[in-house]
């Protein structure tokens, strides 16, 4: 019995014989002759990786462990200022194509170690005065998830387009279904898997929502702190703007009624400045920290 091309998308996804390349390939070719272009990039990037400056889907950033390899004892577990930092360069985004994974499918004993790029690296050996190499250990078994995702995807556009009449009977699509294909397709990707094109290390996302509560000024005095001692690791001008307003946030903080709005804005301004250098690891490490601190508060 034949089917719609559509359903029979559906059919491979819920199929444990279809493995998820055959499926995607699949997948391609439907959105080939939909001529949906969102789909078609998303679709070879899963095939042939994500190359520098494409924005990895979160469903490829996994948790892991950042380590160092010392000379006589291996990898070894890497202990950082503070724990936002922490979690930002341990997490590993993995770029690489499905078929260059697949043999760590169902792998449940191992680990993997993902290299840093260059720059992160260095700023590494420079934040921690060492020439050490570093790299991010994750559980081999979690690559499983990325392929499940990829299938769940793939599905649920299946089914988006299904449910706006597009099924592809005989092969071929109408006009009408592919003029139907483009908005719920485009939608679909990018709410599901990324940005559609690519995303440099510089881009930065902001948000604009209004910040409630009070501000915790014992918070205030850690970040300072923290990130005083993280300055050498910036570029020489970044560290400049960013220790002249570090000190601001310092004395009026450790005023007996230190002024709340002066401390939201000197914030504001160390984000704005850390932003600038995004590609930086211990920027991108403040500007978390910041925008956590601005958004509870407390």
């Amino acid at each position: 019995m034949s089917f719609p091309l559509v359903i029979e998308l559906q059919r491979m996804a819920l199929s444990h014989d279809t493995s998820v390349i055959q499926l995607v390939r699949t997948a391609k070719l439907v959105a080939a002759k939909l001529s949906v272009p969102e789909a078609e990039g998303w679709i070879d990037r899963e095939l042939n990786g994500y190359k520098g400056g494409e924005m990895i889907p979160p469903y490829r950033t996994i948790p892991g462990e950042c380590r160092a390899r010392n000379p006589f004892h291996g990898w070894i577990p890497v202990q950082f200022p503070d724990a936002e930092l922490q979690a930002l360069v341990s997490e590993g985004r993995i770029g690489q194509s499905l078929g260059s994974m697949e043999r760590y499918l169902n792998d449940t004993s191992g680990h993997l170690m993902l290299q840093y790029t260059y720059e992160r690296e260095r700023e590494l050996q420079k934040l921690f005065s060492t020439d050490m190499q570093f790299a991010i250990r994750i559980p081999s078994a979690q690559i499983n998830g990325i392929f499940d995702a990829v299938r769940n995807l793939t599905l649920d556009w299946s089914l988006e387009l299904e449910l706006a009449g597009v099924l592809g009977d005989n092969m071929t699509f109408t006009l009408t279904e592919k003029q139907e294909a483009k908005p719920v397709t485009q939608q679909f990707i990018i709410q599901n898997a990324g940005v559609v094109g690519n995303v440099t290390d510089n881009a930065t996302v902001t948000n604009n929502q209004a910040v409630h509560g009070s501000l915790s000024v014992e918070r205030v005095r850690d970040l300072v702190q923290q990130a005083k001692s993280a300055l050498p690791a910036l570029p020489d001008q970044t560290a400049a703007q960013a220790g002249t307003l570090l000190d601001e946030l310092d004395a009026e903080s450790r005023k007996p009624s230190p002024n709340e709005n002066k401390l939201r804005s000197a914030l504001t301004s160390l984000r704005t400045v850390c932003e600038g250098a995004m590609g930086n690891l211990v920027a991108s490490g403040i500007t978390t920290a910041v925008t956590a601190l601005l958004k509870h508060g407390t």
